[in-house]
Formats: C-alpha cells, structure tokens, sequence
C-alpha cells in the first residue's frame, strides 16, 4: 500500500437530481474470498464535503439510513483519507492515483497536466465509453480533467444530464463519473427548520473571505450553532439522494453489473480546529467516507486498515482487469478487499496552506506537521478520531517512525513531479530508497 473555507458543500444535486429520471485502527473486517473481475461497468460519486464521522455506518449521530443500506452492500472503509482538504485537488487525486504534488494539481485553479493519465483516459484507451458531469458554471474550465472522456459537462444541471445519459447505458461498458463542487450558501432558509440569525449571510461571507488573513475571524456562536443545523439537513438530503439513486439502479439492472463507488473529498471542520480548521489536514477535514459495491461480490465488509483517495483509481482498472498505467502512486485495494493485504498501510495528505502542511497516517497513529515551522501534532486515531488530543511529548518513537515515513514520501513526490516548478531534481539516497520499498511504492 503504501483555499478557502469549505462551508455547506455536501453537493447533493447530482445525486438528487438524476434520481428524477424515470426508473425502468485494529482487524480488517475482512476474511478471504474471491472478488470478482471483470466488471466494466463503473459509476463513481464524489461529495465535496462529506465528513465520514456525520454518516451513521461510522457513528455519526445524523441519521443516514441510505448510507448505512449500501455500507451493507459495499466495502466500506474506516479510515480512508482525501489528499488534501481542498476538494478540487482530492478530486484530481482520485482520479490519477497521483499525490498533488507529483500531479502538479495542489491548489484549486491549478491545471492537470497532459502527462498525466486519468481513469478516464485509461478506461477509453481499452474501448470503455467514458463521461463526466460536473456540477457548476456551463463552460467553466475543465482544470485538464477531462483527459480521456468522451463526454464532460459543466454545469447546473449535471444530475439530469448524467440521468439521461445513464438512461441509455443500461448496456454496455460504461465510466460514468458525477461531482459537485459547488460551496455556495444557496439554500433555503426555510428548510433548515430553524430561522437564521439576524445578519448571518452577511457575517457567514465576511468570515469566509477571511481564512487566508493573519487574524482570521471565527464564527459567532449563534451562527456556529445554525451552520452545525444547516450541515445536518444537508447530509440528510444526501442520504436521502442516495437512496433514490440506489433505487433507479436496481430499476435499469445496473446494481448487479456495475460498480458503485461513492467517496467524499474533503470533509469539513466547524472550527473544531479553531478559525483556520477547514484550511487544515486535520482529520475533520480530510477524512471522508469510502464506498465500493461490486457486482456479484458477497459483501459486506467494514475495513479498518487506512486507506487513500489514490487508491481508488487503481483498483478501478484492477476489478476492469485493465493495466494500471506506470507511475500511478495509489495502490489497488483489491488485495485489503479480499483478505490478503500486508502492511504497511499508510495514508499522505498535503496542502499549501499552514505552513505547508503534511500529514501521514500508519498503524493507527496519525501525525501532521509543518514545512515552515517544523511543528509536530501526534493523535490515536481509534482513541481520538477528530484529532483533539494532541500526544506527540509522549510518543516521540513513533514519531520518528513517522518523519521517517513522511520525509521519503516528500522526496519521491516531489523527484516525479509533472510541474517543472515543484519538480527537484536531487537524486533519492540508499535510505529513501529503502524507505519507499517498504512502503511498496518501488520494487
């Protein structure tokens, strides 16, 4: 295995909106078993926003019982992390197999490049029919992620449209991917069932344009406490979204031929974090939730190993039985699905922001750091899932382990960068190497 604050953006349109169309930590969780190849048929979900802790399946105390119907029917993983907190770059990750830095895509408005390969890329070049719809601005920039895809459409309407187009793939080898990236507050007040305070929208904007100042402001209590209400309708309007999906698939035949993944990426911290959180790699932020149904399979199955965005990619092409392009940095979960994964399992994260922030994930212990001050946060994520406890003075040995982890991990990512601006040019030493070996990233 080896840039402002993201408020509100569980975007559920594209799930609620195509279900319109008319119908037709410690064990794995895992014993050994046999998951079926072959599958060519693949539609993927990605959430901006979706915290893995606000969904029932991962004791969450907002009722999701959709959620928690096809964590029954899936592979649903414990601790899989996103690889940054902003959801365009977790985005780009989960669909290269590519750390941000190795991807040149690390900040939002930053462009894909040509060499990289996506999944879509790959799945058209073995003759899989491949689309994407995206919710936001009709002719927005496609930031080069529409490499490989025969169809990709920005827009308000992306659920609809994805609707109709999965209306007529009820055969036939199919990509069909679906992501909202809107952030906006545009929502109705009224659904909420609690009226706003007086001036919130107002002081909601203010707060947010002040994440990147020196002395950023924090929400009113009031306020806080109405965001934590509007987060909750939100995630079960999702919920809800996701069972109608669920519902159209079993009504075109497609549950027992196609491959469902849905993945939140980026989660969202209520200044659990203080002020600056959302910013942050902390947990609240970057874990998010993971599901992969395969057709056919016995599931289901709670994974507690960690896992990462990246991973997905690869494990796509492996269940297509499509080889994985060279120099892909995720690792095909196929082996943790079917009971015969080895550690070390392991997680990265990384963002331009505090500092240049780092975070690794291993053997249940997660620790982030900083590229400008050098500063070291330890948590037990089992003990302390939201990163609030802070153990470092008392584990110093495991944090070496980790630096150790998280120095190679910088060094490969930024040696195999595809922007001539991040890319180094040093060579790895005998000890990197030995390091990235350990982790299964080289042979």
């Amino acid at each position: 295995m080896k840039h402002g604050r993201m408020l509100l953006s569980v975007s559920i349109a594209i799930l609620a909106v195509i279900t319109t169309m008319g119908c037709g930590g410690g064990g794995t969780g895992v014993e050994d078993t046999a998951v079926p190849f072959g599958n060519r048929s693949i539609i993927v979900i990605a959430i901006d926003g979706l915290r893995a802790d606000s969904l029932g399946v991962f004791g969450g105390q907002i009722g999701t019982p959709n959620f928690d119907r096809l964590a029954a029917q899936s592979y649903h993983f414990r601790w899989a992390f996103a690889q940054a907190a902003n959801p365009a770059t977790s985005f780009a990750a989960l669909m290269t197999g590519l750390y941000p830095t190795t991807s040149g895509v690390v900040a939002a408005g930053d462009r894909l490049p040509d060499e990289a390969a996506t999944l879509a890329e790959v799945l058209s070049n073995a003759g899989i029919t491949t689309a994407a719809f995206i919710e936001g601005e009709p002719g927005g920039d496609d930031f080069g992620l529409a490499q490989g895809f025969d169809e990709f459409s920005m827009s308000s309407t992306a659920g609809s449209d994805a609707g109709q187009w999965l209306a007529n793939r009820s055969e036939g080898e199919f990509l069909l991917v679906l992501r909202g990236w809107s952030v906006g507050l545009d929502f109705a007040p009224e659904s909420v069932g609690a009226e706003a305070p007086e001036g919130f929208f107002d002081r909601v904007q203010q707060v947010l344009a002040s994440d990147v100042a020196d002395q950023p402001l924090a929400f009113e209590a009031a306020d806080l406490e109405y965001l934590k209400v509007l987060y909750r309708k939100r995630v079960q309007a999702a919920d809800t979204a996701l069972g109608e999906l669920m519902a159209r698939l079993d009504g075109l035949g497609l549950t027992d031929r196609a491959i469902l993944v849905v993945a939140g990426t980026s989660g969202l911290d209520l200044e659990q974090h203080g002020p600056r959180g959302s910013l942050s790699l902390h947990s609240t932020v970057t874990r998010v939730p993971l599901f992969i149904r395969v057709p056919l399979d016995r599931g289901p199955e709670l994974v507690d190993k960690i896992v990462e965005l990246i991973d997905v990619m690869p494990t796509l092409l492996d269940l297509s039985e499509v080889a994985v392009p060279q120099g892909v940095q995720g690792a095909s979960l196929v082996p943790i699905m079917d009971g015969s994964g080895r550690p070390p399992y392991i997680a990265f994260s990384e963002s331009p922001h505090m500092g240049g922030q780092r975070a690794v994930a291993m053997g249940g212990m997660r620790m982030l750091t900083s590229v400008e001050d050098g500063d070291v946060l330890l948590y037990d994520l089992d003990a302390d899932p939201d990163e609030l406890t802070d153990i470092a003075s008392g584990a110093s040995d495991r944090v070496d382990v980790l630096k150790r982890h998280l120095e190679a991990w910088s060094k490969m990512v930024s040696v195999s960068s595809l922007d001539p601006a991040l890319r180094t040019e040093e060579e790895l030493d005998d000890e990197t190497l030995e390091q990235l070996k350990s982790l299964g990233y080289i042979q």
